[in-house]
C-alpha cells in the first residue's frame, strides 16, 4: 500500500489512515440499511406526528407531507450511489489502488481517491480520523409550511440564535448543514417557505455513519451575512431566552450538569439554572401560536432533551430552599472553605433592593450583585446572617437541618457548630422553656451543647445566664456540671 506524507507530518501508511479507512468502510457498509431505513421512517413518522399534534389545515398538511417525501426521495436516490462507492472503496483499499494527496484548499485535509474514480474521500485528523464520502447529484425543491405561526419577535430571535450557531450564508440566502434529521425540521420551521434540499455526503464515523443534509431557504434573505454578521446575530440572540434556545440547538453540547456551548475551538459556559428559563420560554405560547418546545418534543431532539434534564437537575439533586417574604432562597455550603450562602435572583433591581431593605430592618445584611451579561441581579446572604435569620424562622431551621443531613456536616468551625445547633435544636420561646423537653434531655450530658444553650439564653436575656452572676437559672442546674463553671468564670464576661 505504501505511505504518503500528510499535513503537519502525519504518516498515512498501512498502520494509519488507510487501514482505519478500510475498517470503517466495511463497518459502514454493514450499517447502511439501518441508516437509510431509519431516516426514511423518521421523516415519515415525524411529519405525520406534527400534522396530528398541531392539527394542521389541509394545505399545510399536504405541504409538509410533500417536504418529507422529497427527503425520502433523496434517500432512495442516494442509496445505490453510496453502496456502489463503498464497494469500490473497499476493493481498491484491499488491492492498494488508492491515491492519497493534499487538498488544494489547505494543508489539513487529505483526499483519498480510488483508482479510476472522479470522486474522493475527504480525511482530516482531529483527535481521530474524520472521513467523509461525497454524494453527488441528489437534491430536491420543496416548500416547508409555517407550522408554528410565531410572533414576528419570537421568529426574529429564533432566527438570530440559529444564525449565531449552525446557520450559514449561501450567497445572501440562509442555509444549514446538518447530520441530525431533527435539525432539518427545527431549522426549516423558522425559515419556512421555498427550500432547496441537498444530500451532500456520507460520514464514515467511528461508531455509526451519518448523512450530511444541506437545506437552503430561498424565501428569506440572510439578515446577518459575513463573519461580522454572525457575531452580531449572537449579540441579538443573547437579548432573548428564545435566542439562547436556538443557539443551544445549534452549538450547544450535551452535558449532564452544565449548560455548555461549543464556539469555535473553545467551550462557553452559561449558568445552569438558565436552562429552566430556556425550557419555559420554549414552551411558552400565545393565543393561536404553537410553542417551539412542543415541536422539539415531537422531533425528539436530543439537545432539547438535554436542556429539559438540566432544567430539572436541581430538583433531581434535591436542592434546599427557604423563603423570605415570598422569595425562594437556594441554600448552599461551599465545602472547601465552609462558606454558607443563600441566593435569590431578580430581573428587576428595584425588587432586589426592596427585599434587601426588608432584611436590613430585622438586622440581616444582604448584598446585591449585578450579573450584567445576563441581566440578572443576585441577592445573597452569607454565614452568620443566615444563622441569625434561622434563629427566628422554623422554615430556615428546617432548611439548615436538611443541609446538615445532606452534607453530613461536622462541627469543624464555629459557624458549622452554630449551624448544627440550629439544625438540631431550634431556639425555643423563653416562656416555653421546659426542663423536660428533649432539648434539655440530651444537652444535660454534654458540656459543649450546654454551653451552646447558655449562650442562647444569654442572647435571649434570661436572668441567671450571665457569666459571673450571683445566681444560676434553675433550668441550667440540670445541664452538665461544666456549664456552672463556665457561668461562674469571670473570663466569660
Amino acid at each position: 500500500m505504501g505511505t504518503a506524507m500528510g499535513p503537519l507530518g502525519w504518516r498515512t501508511g498501512q498502520a494509519d489512515l488507510l487501514t482505519e479507512l478500510y475498517f470503517r468502510t466495511r463497518r459502514v457498509k454493514s450499517q447502511l440499511n439501518d441508516l437509510f431505513s431509519g431516516q426514511k421512517k423518521y421523516f415519515y413518522k415525524t411529519s405525520e406526528a406534527i400534522i396530528d399534534a398541531f392539527d394542521l389545515p389541509a394545505d399545510k398538511a399536504d405541504m409538509l407531507r410533500d417536504f418529507s417525501q422529497k427527503l425520502i426521495n433523496c434517500l432512495d436516490k442516494a442509496r445505490q450511489q453510496v453502496q456502489e462507492r463503498l464497494k469500490k472503496l473497499i476493493l481498491t483499499l484491499e488491492s492498494y489502488n488508492v491515491k492519497v494527496e493534499l487538498s488544494q484548499r489547505g494543508t489539513k485535509t487529505l483526499h483519498v481517491r480510488p483508482e479510476g474514480a472522479i470522486w474522493h474521500v475527504r480525511a482530516h485528523f482531529r483527535k481521530t480520523w474524520i472521513f467523509s464520502m461525497p454524494i453527488d447529484g441528489v437534491s430536491a425543491e420543496a416548500e416547508f409550511p409555517d407550522i408554528l405561526s410565531l410572533s414576528s419577535q419570537d421568529l426574529y430571535y429564533l432566527q438570530a440564535g440559529w444564525r449565531a450557531s449552525d446557520e450559514g450564508d449561501s450567497n445572501g440566502i440562509p442555509s444549514i448543514g446538518t447530520t441530525k434529521p431533527w435539525q432539518v425540521f427545527a431549522w426549516s420551521a423558522v425559515r419556512f417557505g421555498n427550500v432547496s434540499i441537498y444530500l451532500r455526503a456520507l460520514d464514515l464515523n467511528v461508531t455509526k455513519p451519518t448523512l450530511e443534509w444541506n437545506i437552503t431557504s430561498k424565501s428569506w434573505k440572510q439578515e446577518w451575512p459575513t463573519r461580522e454578521g454572525k457575531a452580531l446575530a449572537k449579540k441579538e440572540a443573547e437579548n432573548s431566552v428564545l435566542g439562547y434556545l436556538a443557539f443551544y440547538l445549534g452549538d450547544g453540547e450535551k452535558h449532564r450538569d452544565s449548560l455548555r456551548f461549543a464556539v469555535g475551538d473553545s467551550d462557553n459556559y452559561m449558568p445552569r439554572y438558565l436552562a429552566k428559563q430556556v425550557v419555559n420560554a420554549g414552551y411558552a405560547s400565545l393565543d393561536g401560536y404553537i410553542s417551539y418546545g412542543s415541536l422539539l418534543d415531537l422531533l425528539q431532539s436530543d439537545k432539547w432533551l438535554t436542556l429539559k434534564k438540566l432544567s430539572n437537575l436541581q430538583q433531581v439533586r434535591n436542592p434546599i430552599y427557604a423563603t423570605f417574604q415570598g422569595h425562594s432562597f437556594w441554600l448552599y455550603l461551599n465545602e472547601d472553605d465552609h462558606i454558607l450562602q443563600a441566593r435569590t435572583l431578580f430581573k428587576d433591581p428595584s425588587e432586589a433592593e426592596k427585599l434587601a431593605k426588608a432584611l436590613a430592618d430585622i438586622g440581616i445584611q444582604a448584598r446585591i450583585y449585578t450579573w450584567r451579561k445576563y441581566g440578572y441581579h443576585i441577592l445573597q446572604i452569607t454565614g452568620q446572617n443566615i444563622l441569625k435569620l434561622a434563629e427566628n424562622s422554623p422554615e430556615w431551621r428546617k432548611a439548615l437541618r436538611q443541609l446538615a443531613q445532606k452534607r453530613d456536616l461536622q462541627p469543624k468551625t464555629p459557624m458549622l457548630r452554630r449551624l448544627l445547633e440550629l439544625a438540631e435544636n431550634p431556639p425555643l420561646p423563653i416562656k416555653n422553656l421546659n426542663p423536660s423537653r428533649h432539648f434539655f434531655f440530651w444537652a444535660r450530658g454534654s458540656a459543649w451543647w450546654s454551653i451552646r444553650l447558655i449562650n442562647l439564653l444569654r442572647y435571649r436575656g434570661v436572668p441567671g445566664s450571665n457569666p459571673g452572676g450571683p445566681t444560676i437559672h434553675p433550668l441550667l442546674t440540670r445541664l452538665a456540671p461544666q456549664s456552672k463553671t463556665f457561668l461562674s468564670s469571670p473570663q466569660n464576661k
